[in-house]
């Protein structure tokens, strides 16, 4: 029996991906890790939060500096 392929998650980050409380972090291995900047002063939130985040009390998105037209 054929496996089917896994579906490929469009943003593996969730909501961290363009959170401006999110850092990649990389390991020396080259592992990568999403931490976020809250947990140093809220402990609520997880250092490295189990991705994909869906729903985050914390969640600001980052202000594109891309321009509009």
């Amino acid at each position: 029996m054929k496996q089917q392929p896994s579906p490929r998650v469009e943003n593996p980050a969730g909501l961290c991906e363009d959170c401006v409380h999110a850092r990649r972090v990389a390991s020396e291995k080259g592992s990568q890790f999403v931490l976020c900047e809250l947990s140093r002063s809220d402990a609520r939130f997880a250092k490295y939060p189990r991705l994909p985040v869906l729903t985050c009390s914390g969640y600001a998105p980052r202000i594109s500096t891309a321009r509009q037209e």
